[in-house]
């Protein structure tokens, strides 16, 4: 009913925001809550009422009692304790749940408890009875005053109202032996109490009354007997009067009040205590410390509150004369002589986040206001400090101000922000964050930005007008916008406008404010606005970070006082790195099989209750079966958990010591079992309120050797207790994965899981089927398998060639053997081949080509094996080499490969041509079509194979074992991967087919010709004749097809190589590949007669010119 208007989220939060209260109509309030338009506001359970988040715990019920009296909105955590399925609740004597209704039954933490043991260690001395006779209680706080012998309560005698032995039979059998009905508590059990424990039975034999403690000595007249009130105790003015059982009881209490108070004193039985360890008591002491202020600063307060929000100086005018002013340091958002006048400004507030390659990376941040003229001018900028392990929380506030006052009103501002790398100066990207209301005074901006990761191509653009600079895309950035960066003595929004950079030489200058002052970015260990300035606090304190920390200087002198922080070593914490953290070796059993990592999760005890602190990821290596864990996170208990199911206890400790070791061996016995294992599909599908009463069969019926047990929601342990075995349980879901908020580490469609939900500092990635490796940077699907993939995890870094596993040291020796053999088989090829004698139809060129092929093939391959062991062993190969050969000699192998099968069915297609045509076969044509088939074939491989080296890339692989490796890998799209696989099975497909039947072809002609001639031969005698006339024809395709079929099984049939321990199999395969190289000698030569007559004619040509050659030397 006004021209008002009001954000959603203040309708019906109790405050008349509108002139005529429109806004806390309930008509309204309820109908865009149906409508899900509200987001701030509470949905009560029992009414569907939505009522704001300011009214919780208000006092006052907003949403109204349901049927069970209980409030949505008020005593939230009693009612989340009557409506959680608790372990510690269930069959406690207390019905503390709600029912709820299963297979048209009321089912409570109270019902189906006949397989419960109620005496156990969540029960044991809790100075609750849980079992009706008391058995949990029982010889758990024996008396000064009496000695009872075991298994006897202690209470007061009905008849002589003093302490009494009572034997554990006589609890609860119907006869009242203890005063207040003590030993009897089902006379007092209300099924509508949660705290019923604390009743007293009245001695008033015509009523059955359980009644409060307290409530006793309030009302007299709800108990009538007089040994009902004898110890209330009665102020000296008779009008107050106070039970036993109260907290500020007055009078000392007697023995017998003392047993009473410990009975019948009020108990919370909603309790959270999940494991039997004692509570861990803090004594912090406080201590006020007042300060008396002295005259002198007395008056600086005075003189404070002249400067308004700023900051008094006492200037000294003449010394002499004792002349004195006074001064005001203003802060950046007020000015003037008394700071009385706002600056126009820019309150920007910033939080930054890093992926995982980053979290060891110092980061320089440069905040700028910049206009939208051609000038581009910087108003104004603050330099920051950012590393992600010591700032992950940090807010930065800055202050951005406007170079004039006021400000111009026809520009359009912006802020800018760069990013760079403090130790190698790297440009990371930039952020925009435009303005959107220019006519305001003051903006007040809060934004979070992702630094770009390590290996992202800055993503640049096309512009003309880009000078003296670079066209850069903003990251982030949904409209795609551009900017100039410009190179260093250049400004200007197109970089057109030259300055002299004042920066010290081994810094960066990345622009010019209006005064004309160089804007620096400064090298870690120079600071200033110039960068002249040597920061030496690392290197004059050598024990400023212990235990090889890394000490970082820094300018945020707020947070880090010391002007440094450190980066901690493994295994090390604390400000300066002086804490051992926890450290937990874990030996397996050989018959464990070992995932390539592990998740290891920690379970703290926190105010009584267990819940899950955190998690590592542990990388396991290969050939290890021991395995180390430092943690920093405090836990009470310590669970590893290797794949989906298998879980297993490793460190227990009561109390958490930051600096213990522990030391354990896994055993294939030790596994928790899944639920479902131990008990059956029956039990196992029930709803949990039924099925968790049944948690303490399989610790009692199975063998001793189940220590452990887990089902979707809890994780229980088997514990001895007395002469039997019962369960403790608290909760934990085994599959809870907390991924990387959508900022992918992982290669492939890898799922990206962290180990905690704020500020992680460790990731892992769950790899899909046919990937592997720390970030699922290998495929081994089809033919894209490669050698980095297969062999490169095997490799041992900084390990001897020596002592490295024996798959690498046998791949060496095969690798030296095969390269030996390929190269002999080459050369001899070529001395045959280069022969015009063998070259006299079109099938001695092709094996020349073959020859030639064979040699540029095994060097490659030679090659890419020791570039990758070296590269794996000692890590100091230089980047840019390193992607060379990454984009250069996959290529190149995959060319050779694809040639020499091409040129071998050539040489099978010119056999079937020259079979067929026999005497009319035309040799020089024969010889003229080699011009245009080998250049057309080269041109076909390398063509369709050019796409490889635009997608391949080198990542860096630093995992938590400290291991440091870059990889080579190939990423390709989904539609490239299409095309890929095409091309793959095209140049294995078409060889192999045209080879196959080009040998049937050949045997068939020639047996049929014979068949016209021979006609009294069967037909069978003149095929096995054929066959062996022309087995110098028929070897050559024959044996490329048998060594092609391996190779064709290991790609299509066998399954995906999705961990390192399969490398074995994938070996042979790939080894297999380079098979037909090596056999052209062997395969084209030694068969056919008149090539081994050339070839040995050649050989004794070479020995003669050899002889002639010694002999004239000599």
């Amino acid at each position: 009913n006004s021209s008002k208007c009001i954000t959603k989220n203040r309708i019906g939060d109790g405050l008349l925001d509108c002139d005529y209260g429109d806004d806390e109509q309930p008509s309204l309030h309820y109908d865009l809550c149906l409508k899900g338009e509200l987001t701030m506001v509470f949905t009560c359970t029992s009414t569907n009422k939505c009522i704001d988040y300011k009214k919780i715990e208000n006092s006052f019920c907003d949403c109204g009692c349901n049927e069970d009296g209980l409030c949505d909105d008020e005593f939230m955590v009693l009612n989340e304790a009557r409506r959680h399925i608790a372990f510690q609740a269930i069959c406690d004597g207390e019905t503390q749940l709600l029912p709820i209704t299963v297979d048209g039954r009321n089912e409570t933490d109270e019902t189906e408890c006949d397989l419960w043991q109620c005496n156990n260690t969540l029960t044991r001395c809790d100075y609750i009875w849980n079992c009706w006779n008391g058995a949990d209680e029982v010889d758990c706080e024996p008396s000064q005053s009496l000695q009872c012998p075991l298994h006897h309560h202690i209470c007061i005698s009905l008849e002589t109202n003093q302490p009494m032995c009572l034997p554990l039979e006589k609890a609860n059998d119907g006869k009242i032996d203890c005063l207040e009905g003590a030993d009897e508590p089902r006379l007092c059990q209300s099924n509508n109490d949660i705290y019923n424990q604390n009743n007293l039975y009245c001695q008033n034999y015509t009523s059955l009354l359980g009644i409060m403690c307290q409530q006793k000595c309030i009302d007299f007249n709800l108990c009538n007997h007089e040994g009902d009130t004898m110890y209330c105790y009665r102020h000296h003015n008779f009008t107050t009067v106070q039970s036993i059982c109260n907290g500020n009881y007055k009078r000392i209490p007697s023995n017998a009040e003392n047993i009473l108070r410990r009975r019948f004193s009020e108990k919370d039985t909603i309790r959270t205590v999940h494991f039997p360890f004692d509570e861990i008591k803090t004594s912090i002491k406080h201590t006020d410390t007042r300060v008396s202020f002295s005259s002198f600063i007395e008056s600086t307060h005075r003189s404070s509150q002249r400067c308004h929000r700023g900051i008094p100086l006492r200037v000294w005018i003449d010394r002499e004369k004792n002349l004195t002013d006074i001064t005001c340091l203003c802060p950046p958002s007020f000015y003037g002589n008394i700071c009385q006048y706002q600056n126009q400004r820019v309150s920007l507030t910033t939080n930054y986040d890093a992926y995982s390659d980053s979290w060891q990376t110092m980061f320089s941040i440069i905040v700028s206001l910049i206009d939208d003229s051609d000038e581009r001018i910087i108003h104004s900028y603050q330099k920051l400090t950012y590393q992600y392990l010591q700032d992950c929380h940090t807010k930065y506030n800055n202050y951005l101000l406007y170079s004039t006052r006021p400000k111009n009103h026809t520009m359009h501002y912006s802020i800018h922000i760069d990013i760079y790398e403090t130790i190698s100066l790297t440009y990371r990207g930039s952020f925009l964050v435009p303005i959107k209301f220019p006519f305001l005074p003051v903006h007040r901006i809060a934004v979070q930005f992702s630094i770009p990761r390590i290996d992202n191509n800055i993503q640049t653009c096309v512009n003309q007008l880009c000078r003296h600079g670079q066209c850069i895309r903003y990251s982030e950035d949904p409209k795609g916008t551009t900017f100039c960066r410009c190179n260093q003595g250049w400004s200007g929004r197109y970089c057109t406008i030259p300055h002299n950079c004042m920066c010290s030489s081994d810094s960066l200058c990345i622009g010019v404010l209006p005064n004309n002052r160089s804007i620096c970015v400064c090298p870690m260990y120079k600071f200033g606005a110039r960068c002249l300035i040597e920061n030496t606090i690392c290197q004059s304190n050598k024990n400023a970070c212990l235990n090889g920390g890394q000490c970082m200087p820094t300018d945020n002198h707020f947070s880090f006082p010391d002007g440094f922080f450190c980066v901690c070593a493994k295994g090390f914490s604390g400000y300066r790195c002086a804490i051992p953290d926890t450290n937990i070796t874990v030996s397996f059993h050989k018959d464990i099989q070992l995932p390539q990592s592990m998740i290891v999760h920690f379970i703290e005890r926190t105010y009584g209750k267990l819940y899950h602190n955190g998690s590592v990821f542990k990388t396991i290596l290969l050939h290890q079966n021991v395995v180390t864990i430092h943690s920093a996170y405090p836990f009470n208990i310590a669970l590893i958990q290797l794949f989906d199911k298998d879980i297993y206890i490793i460190a227990v400790q009561e109390f958490y010591n930051q600096s213990a070791t522990f030391v354990t061996k896994v055993n294939p016995s030790d596994r928790c079992k899944h639920l479902s294992e131990i008990l059956n599909d029956t039990i196992v599908k029930l709803h949990l309120i039924r099925r968790i009463k049944y948690y303490h069969v399989p610790c009692q019926e199975t063998s001793p050797s189940l220590s452990c047990f887990y089902d979707d929601t809890h994780f229980c342990t088997c514990d001895n207790f007395g002469h039997h075995r019962v369960a403790n349980c608290f909760e934990f879901d085994p599959k809870q994965k907390l991924d990387c908020f959508g900022r992918q580490n992982c290669e492939n469609g890898g799922e990206c899981l962290q180990d905690r939900v704020l500020c992680p500092k460790m990731f892992m990635c769950l790899c899909p089927r046919c990937f592997y490796g720390t970030r699922c940077q290998f495929s081994s699907s089809g033919f894209g398998i490669s050698l980095d993939g297969i062999l490169g995890y095997r490799i041992l870094p900084h390990i001897n060639i020596i002592q490295q596993p024996p798959i690498v040291q046998m791949s060496m020796v095969l690798t030296m053997i095969m390269t030996l053999t390929g190269l002999i088989n080459g050369i001899l090829s070529v001395i045959t081949f280069k022969n015009k004698e063998t070259r006299h139809i079109g099938c001695g060129f092709y094996l020349l080509g073959s020859s030639i092929t064979t040699l540029f093939t095994m060097t490659m391959f030679a090659l890419k094996f020791w570039i990758l062991i070296v590269a794996q062993i000692s890590y100091n190969m230089n980047r840019s080499f390193l992607y060379f050969q990454c984009i250069s000699i996959d290529l190149l192998l995959r060319i050779g490969l694809n040639m020499d099968q091409w040129l071998n069915a050539c040489v099978a297609v010119e056999r079937v041509i020259t079979t067929k045509k026999g005497t009319y076969f035309n040799k020089k044509k024969s010889k003229k079509m080699t011009k245009y088939i080998i250049p057309g074939l080269l041109l076909l491989t390398i063509s369709t194979t050019l796409h490889d080296p635009f997608h391949r890339r080198l990542i860096d692989d630093n995992n938590d074992s400290g291991e440091k490796r870059i990889w080579c890998i190939v990423t390709y799209s989904s539609s490239i991967q299409v095309y890929n696989s095409i091309i793959n099975i095209f140049h294995f497909f078409s060889p192999f087919i045209i080879n196959l039947i080009s040998s049937m072809i050949i045997i068939k002609t020639t047996a049929h010709l014979r068949t016209t001639v021979h006609t009294q031969q069967s037909y069978q005698n003149i095929l096995q004749q054929q066959i062996l006339h022309h087995s110098r024809i028929l070897i050559a395709p024959v044996v490329l097809v048998i060594l092609a079929i391996p190779r064709l099984i290991f790609s299509l049939i066998s399954s995906c190589m999705n961990s390192v321990n399969d490398s074995w199999l994938f070996l042979t395969g790939y080894f297999i590949s380079f098979t037909p190289p090596m056999l052209n000698f062997v395969i084209f030569v030694l068969p056919s007669k008149p090539y081994r007559k050339e070839f040995w004619k050649t050989i004794k040509k070479y020995r003669r010119t050899i002889q002639t050659y010694l002999n004239f030397n000599s």
